[in-house]
């Protein structure tokens, strides 16, 4: 029975409310590390953060591990909408909203990828900036909007932690009308992060894993 009535609540919800749980702990977790964060440094201020620092390490991958669950439970959410034809109740207007915010989660991923400022980040950079340049006409000028200059995280930080969470937020209330979810949602899923967080940590290396 218990078994049952979990079952039952994971279908209920839809997937939905414990992905706004999971981007409301992102959003905590997020403010809670930008203390620690130093923009002109970004490498050398989570290395520190990670050898010094284990509740701060903690709460680093809680926001990491929260904004994976979050964009997950976001498509599946998406997709049980279309098998359960919902989707035909919304407006073209709506869907368009709901379709640029996935592209503003991804954005805001592989932003924060970035702003780790190791190797792999550096990287990703080079590639992301190499395929905003190609887009014939605007292409350099969404490459210099977006990412700035190449040695400088200051405008990827701004877009990070205010443009892409102000936009997610503000298309996560249209479509629920809300951007808080019922306590025992958000204690789920607070917990499952939690142990998640606790036994993977999220990825840093500049060619070698840190101890």
């Amino acid at each position: 029975m218990k078994l049952k009535g979990i079952a039952k609540l994971i279908k209920f919800d839809t997937y939905g409310w414990m992905a706004v749980s999971s981007l409301i702990i992102c959003i905590i977790s997020g403010v809670l590390l930008a203390i620690p964060y130093d923009v002109d440094d970004p490498y050398g201020s989570l290395s520190l953060l990670v050898i010094e620092n284990p509740a701060g390490n903690l709460f680093r991958n809680l926001h990491f591990w929260s904004a994976q669950a979050f964009l997950i439970l976001t498509i599946i959410h998406i997709f049980d909408h279309f098998f359960r034809n919902t989707e035909e109740n919304l407006s073209r207007g709506v869907w368009l909203r709901l379709t640029l915010t996935v592209a503003i989660v991804f954005f805001a991923m592989l932003s924060g990828f970035i702003l780790k400022g190791d190797a792999d980040a550096l990287q990703a950079r080079r590639i992301f900036s190499g395929l905003l340049s190609g887009i014939p006409v605007v292409g350099y000028y969404l490459d210099y909007s977006l990412l700035g200059t190449e040695d400088d995280f200051q405008l990827i930080y701004v877009h990070h932690i205010a443009t892409a969470t102000i936009l997610i937020l503000a298309f996560t209330y249209e479509h629920v009308r809300s951007v808080w979810p019922d306590l025992f949602r958000f204690l789920i899923a607070f917990f499952l992060l939690i142990i998640i967080s606790f036994f993977f940590r999220a990825p840093l290396h500049d060619g070698y894993e840190l101890a």
